[in-house]
């Protein structure tokens, strides 16, 4: 929702109340889970412009059923994740829906991100301050845990959550603009 604020968009955020699946393919993953979130509350409202949006973190790498990062439940979560992440490069997933109507337009991006080694006490650290707890993948990037990160490649602001060229993008087809 900071993204969208500091975009210049207003808007007003409610819970969609769509149950989340979580898929071994993270890209059917965020797409049902923004698809589903969009539609949820567009039934509810048809005559307004409806975003919904989902982000995951993965690691093709790992066992399937291990590979999708959700958001980090508590300390616990966000220190196994990072354990998982750092040292190594892994992706970030986004979906993005936009609906009016009847009519949804979803659409992805991916983000890779490299994080440093971390050492133990560090890690441990960063999971007990907490902001890692409802995130993908157990980080902020926008916060403490930019330490972490050595590289990406792609828009920085879908590893934030949303990313923003691509929602502007789509929320301009639906004839939302800023200027």
């Amino acid at each position: 929702m900071d993204l969208l604020h500091q975009a210049g968009y207003s808007f007003e955020a409610r819970k969609s109340g769509f149950p989340e699946i979580s898929l071994d393919d993270p890209r059917q993953t965020v797409l049902t889970n923004a698809r589903g979130k969009a539609l949820a509350v567009a039934c509810d409202e048809p005559e307004r412009v409806v975003l919904g949006a989902d982000t995951v973190v993965y690691r093709s790498d790992l066992a399937p059923g291990e590979r999708v990062f959700g958001q980090a439940r508590n300390a616990g979560e966000v220190s196994r994740m990072l354990s998982l992440l750092h040292g190594r490069v892994h992706e970030v997933h986004s979906g993005v829906a936009v609906a009016l109507g009847g009519a949804v337009s979803v659409r992805h991006s991916v983000t890779s991100v490299r994080m440093r080694e971390i050492p133990a006490d560090e890690l441990e650290a960063y999971a007990r301050s907490g902001e890692g707890v409802g995130k993908a993948g157990g980080y902020a990037i926008q916060g403490q845990a930019a330490r972490f990160v050595e590289w990406i490649g792609g828009d920085y602001t879908n590893v934030v959550g949303l990313p923003l060229a691509l929602t502007g993008r789509m929320l301009s087809g639906f004839g939302v603009r800023l200027y």
